[in-house]
């Protein structure tokens, strides 16, 4: 990937990296102890509610939690890729230092193994 090709997809990744965050604020709170961690908010229930309310609070919570947890992870992987870029290393596997196949950074652009490394990991 050329640095023209780098430019484009750090530019894309920033506008990703935006719309994540924006995202996330939606429904969660950041974690001010924790650089990158988000916290859903808990829907709080009262004494009035009925179970059914209170079943239905507990499940919203849950569904809120594994969306922020696919979003920060998301997140944290164009993160990755945006110091990557920035710092020169692109393309580079964090394993072994090998190059990292062209087909596969076009497939997933945020991939930080080459594909030796990646199947011993079983991260394909």
């Amino acid at each position: 990937m050329d640095k023209q090709e780098q430019e484009k997809l750090l530019q894309e990744l920033k506008v990703r990296q935006k719309q994540l965050r924006e995202e996330l604020k939606l429904f969660t709170t950041e974690n001010p102890e924790v650089k990158g961690d988000y916290k859903a908010h808990h829907h709080l229930s009262d004494s009035s509610d009925t179970a059914d309310e209170k079943a239905q609070g507990v499940t919203e919570y849950e569904r809120e939690r594994a969306l922020e947890q696919n979003l920060e992870l998301e997140l944290k992987e164009i993160n990755k890729t945006i110091e990557q870029i920035e710092s020169g290393n692109y393309g580079k596997c964090t394993n072994c230092s090998s190059k990292i196949e062209p087909k596969r950074l076009e497939a997933i652009p945020t991939a930080r193994f080459c594909m030796d490394c990646a199947e011993k990991a079983a991260l394909v």
